[in-house]
Protein backbone atom coordinates (compact mmCIF):
# COMPACT_ATOMS: atom_id res chain seq x y z
CA UNK A 1 0.00 0.00 0.00
CA UNK A 2 1.29 3.43 -0.89
CA UNK A 3 0.20 6.85 0.22
CA UNK A 4 -0.47 9.65 -2.24
CA UNK A 5 3.10 10.99 -2.11
CA UNK A 6 4.65 7.61 -2.99
CA UNK A 7 5.73 6.95 0.58
CA UNK A 8 4.33 4.06 2.60
CA UNK A 9 1.37 5.09 4.76
CA UNK A 10 2.28 5.90 8.33
CA UNK A 11 0.70 6.13 11.72
CA UNK A 12 2.31 7.59 14.82
CA UNK A 13 0.73 6.87 18.21
CA UNK A 14 1.95 8.02 21.62
CA UNK A 15 0.76 6.64 24.94
CA UNK A 16 1.92 9.51 27.15
CA UNK A 17 1.59 7.71 30.48
CA UNK A 18 1.94 4.09 29.46
CA UNK A 19 2.86 2.51 32.80
CA UNK A 20 4.16 -1.01 32.01
CA UNK A 21 3.00 -0.90 28.38
CA UNK A 22 -0.26 -2.85 28.03
CA UNK A 23 -2.00 -0.01 26.17
CA UNK A 24 0.83 0.23 23.64
CA UNK A 25 0.96 -3.52 23.10
CA UNK A 26 -2.83 -3.71 22.77
CA UNK A 27 -2.66 -1.11 20.01
CA UNK A 28 0.11 -3.10 18.31
CA UNK A 29 -2.05 -6.24 18.45
CA UNK A 30 -5.05 -4.43 16.97
CA UNK A 31 -2.93 -2.97 14.16
CA UNK A 32 -1.52 -6.42 13.46
CA UNK A 33 -5.03 -7.90 13.39
CA UNK A 34 -6.44 -5.15 11.15
CA UNK A 35 -3.57 -4.81 8.72
CA UNK A 36 -2.27 -8.41 8.79
CA UNK A 37 0.20 -8.87 5.89
CA UNK A 38 -0.02 -5.17 4.99
CA UNK A 39 1.45 -4.10 8.35
CA UNK A 40 4.99 -4.44 6.97
CA UNK A 41 4.15 -1.89 4.27
CA UNK A 42 3.27 0.75 6.87
CA UNK A 43 5.58 3.03 8.82
CA UNK A 44 4.26 2.43 12.34
CA UNK A 45 5.55 4.31 15.35
CA UNK A 46 4.17 3.28 18.73
CA UNK A 47 5.77 5.21 21.56
CA UNK A 48 5.09 4.73 25.23
CA UNK A 49 6.43 7.07 27.88
CA UNK A 50 6.21 7.00 31.64
CA UNK A 51 7.84 8.74 34.59
CA UNK A 52 8.86 5.44 36.24
CA UNK A 53 12.13 3.74 35.31
CA UNK A 54 10.76 0.40 36.51
CA UNK A 55 7.59 0.72 34.42
CA UNK A 56 9.56 1.65 31.29
CA UNK A 57 11.93 -1.29 31.85
CA UNK A 58 9.05 -3.76 32.22
CA UNK A 59 7.28 -2.30 29.19
CA UNK A 60 10.44 -2.59 27.09
CA UNK A 61 10.94 -6.20 28.10
CA UNK A 62 7.24 -7.05 27.69
CA UNK A 63 7.06 -9.56 30.51
CA UNK A 64 3.81 -9.94 32.48
CA UNK A 65 2.36 -12.30 35.09
CA UNK A 66 -0.92 -14.20 34.63
CA UNK A 67 -2.98 -11.59 36.46
CA UNK A 68 -1.65 -8.78 34.26
CA UNK A 69 -2.31 -10.84 31.11
CA UNK A 70 -5.87 -11.70 32.14
CA UNK A 71 -6.93 -8.03 32.49
CA UNK A 72 -8.79 -7.16 29.30
CA UNK A 73 -6.98 -9.63 27.04
CA UNK A 74 -8.97 -12.44 25.49
CA UNK A 75 -7.61 -16.00 25.30
CA UNK A 76 -7.11 -15.85 21.52
CA UNK A 77 -4.85 -12.78 21.77
CA UNK A 78 -3.04 -14.29 24.75
CA UNK A 79 -2.19 -17.39 22.71
CA UNK A 80 -1.41 -15.49 19.52
CA UNK A 81 0.71 -12.68 20.92
CA UNK A 82 2.45 -14.07 24.01
CA UNK A 83 5.07 -16.70 24.71
CA UNK A 84 3.96 -18.39 27.91
CA UNK A 85 6.53 -19.73 30.35
CA UNK A 86 5.25 -20.85 33.74
CA UNK A 87 3.94 -17.96 35.81
CA UNK A 88 5.05 -15.28 33.36
CA UNK A 89 4.47 -14.51 29.71
CA UNK A 90 6.39 -12.35 27.30
CA UNK A 91 4.95 -10.40 24.40
CA UNK A 92 5.84 -11.96 21.05
CA UNK A 93 8.78 -10.33 19.28
CA UNK A 94 6.65 -9.46 16.21
CA UNK A 95 4.59 -7.18 18.47
CA UNK A 96 7.38 -6.04 20.79
CA UNK A 97 9.44 -4.64 17.91
CA UNK A 98 6.58 -2.30 16.95
CA UNK A 99 6.83 -0.44 20.26
CA UNK A 100 9.45 1.76 21.87
CA UNK A 101 9.44 3.05 25.42
CA UNK A 102 11.13 6.03 27.06
CA UNK A 103 11.18 7.72 30.42
CA UNK A 104 9.39 11.06 30.35
CA UNK A 105 7.87 13.39 32.90
CA UNK A 106 4.86 15.16 31.40
CA UNK A 107 5.46 18.15 33.67
CA UNK A 108 8.78 18.77 31.90
CA UNK A 109 9.35 19.78 28.24
CA UNK A 110 8.52 17.02 25.76
CA UNK A 111 8.60 18.74 22.38
CA UNK A 112 11.46 16.41 21.40
CA UNK A 113 9.12 13.39 21.10
CA UNK A 114 7.81 14.53 17.71
CA UNK A 115 4.38 14.79 16.15
CA UNK A 116 1.68 12.13 16.42
CA UNK A 117 -1.60 11.17 14.78
CA UNK A 118 -3.02 9.89 18.05
CA UNK A 119 -2.00 10.79 21.60
CA UNK A 120 -3.39 8.85 24.53
CA UNK A 121 -3.06 10.57 27.88
CA UNK A 122 -5.40 8.50 29.96
CA UNK A 123 -5.87 8.62 33.71
CA UNK A 124 -2.78 10.62 34.57
CA UNK A 125 -3.98 14.23 34.59
CA UNK A 126 -6.20 13.42 37.57
CA UNK A 127 -3.02 13.72 39.65
CA UNK A 128 -2.17 17.21 38.33
CA UNK A 129 -3.22 20.65 39.54
CA UNK A 130 -5.56 22.65 37.27
CA UNK A 131 -2.61 24.78 36.11
CA UNK A 132 -0.51 21.71 35.30
CA UNK A 133 -3.42 20.09 33.43
CA UNK A 134 -3.82 23.19 31.28
CA UNK A 135 -0.09 23.33 30.61
CA UNK A 136 0.21 19.62 29.74
CA UNK A 137 -2.83 19.49 27.46
CA UNK A 138 -1.83 22.67 25.64
CA UNK A 139 1.69 21.31 25.10
CA UNK A 140 0.22 17.98 23.94
CA UNK A 141 -1.70 19.95 21.31
CA UNK A 142 1.62 21.06 19.81
CA UNK A 143 2.58 17.39 19.36
CA UNK A 144 -0.54 16.53 17.33
CA UNK A 145 -0.35 16.25 13.56
CA UNK A 146 -3.04 18.08 11.59
CA UNK A 147 -6.29 16.14 12.10
CA UNK A 148 -4.70 14.30 15.02
CA UNK A 149 -6.71 13.17 18.00
CA UNK A 150 -6.25 13.21 21.75
CA UNK A 151 -7.77 10.48 23.89
CA UNK A 152 -8.04 10.97 27.64
CA UNK A 153 -9.52 8.77 30.38
CA UNK A 154 -13.22 8.00 30.33
CA UNK A 155 -13.75 9.83 33.62
CA UNK A 156 -11.70 12.85 32.53
CA UNK A 157 -12.75 15.97 30.65
CA UNK A 158 -11.05 19.04 29.20
CA UNK A 159 -14.05 21.21 30.08
CA UNK A 160 -12.83 24.16 32.13
CA UNK A 161 -9.18 23.27 31.53
CA UNK A 162 -8.47 24.47 28.00
CA UNK A 163 -10.58 25.58 25.05
CA UNK A 164 -8.16 24.70 22.24
CA UNK A 165 -9.75 21.29 21.71
CA UNK A 166 -13.13 20.33 20.37
CA UNK A 167 -14.87 17.35 21.98
CA UNK A 168 -16.02 14.68 19.53
CA UNK A 169 -17.96 11.50 20.07
CA UNK A 170 -18.07 8.32 18.05
CA UNK A 171 -20.57 5.79 19.33
CA UNK A 172 -19.73 5.59 23.07
CA UNK A 173 -16.20 6.94 22.75
CA UNK A 174 -15.06 10.50 23.36
CA UNK A 175 -11.95 12.07 21.84
CA UNK A 176 -10.62 15.55 21.17
CA UNK A 177 -9.37 17.35 18.08
CA UNK A 178 -7.84 20.79 17.78
CA UNK A 179 -10.23 23.63 16.98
Amino acid sequence: MESLNGMPPSIRIWSAACSTGPEVYSIAMVLNDLLAEELSTWRVTLTGTDISDAAVAQASYGKYNKTEISRGLNAAHSQKYFVHNGTHSRIADEIRILANFKKLNLLEPFNHVGKFDIILCRNVAIYFSQEDKKDVFERLAKQLNPNGILIIGSTESLFGITDIYERKQYMNSVFYVLK
